[in-house]
């Protein structure tokens, strides 16, 4: 079963991550309770059975794969400014935070992803 309208749930997966972003930024580890709206999603948005399963799946692969390249590279920037950049690590959040920051960061990446996938398909 994949969603009727997928602009609209991955819309859904942007608000919810930044909504997210913005929580964990400022109330620390307990902002991630917010990651619980986007298990709402199934009950507002309709469902319709998947026509063609291959091109479907190519497309969610293509997706993950892209939202997991980015985030790699987030991971790898953030070691880098923490490690070879001193100056800078003094002027970022600590790094709990920023570790926090990856689920709901790899949320909204993976709705823009999609969001953008699926408009030139």
């Amino acid at each position: 079963m994949k969603y009727k309208n997928l602009n609209l749930a991955f819309l859904f997966e942007i608000i919810i991550g930044f909504g997210c972003i913005i929580s964990v930024s400022t109330l620390g580890f307990s902002g991630l309770v917010s990651l619980v709206l986007i298990g709402l999603r199934p009950f507002f948005l309709e469902r319709e059975p998947i026509s063609d399963e291959k091109t479907y799946w190519r497309f969610s692969y293509r997706v993950m794969l892209s939202s997991l390249i980015i985030i790699a590279l987030f991971i790898v920037s953030i070691f880098i400014l923490m490690n070879f950049l001193p100056s800078l690590s003094k002027k970022l959040p600590p790094i709990d935070k920023i570790l926090y920051l990856l689920i709901p960061f790899f949320l909204m990446t993976r709705g823009v992803i999609g969001f953008i996938y699926n408009q030139k398909s």
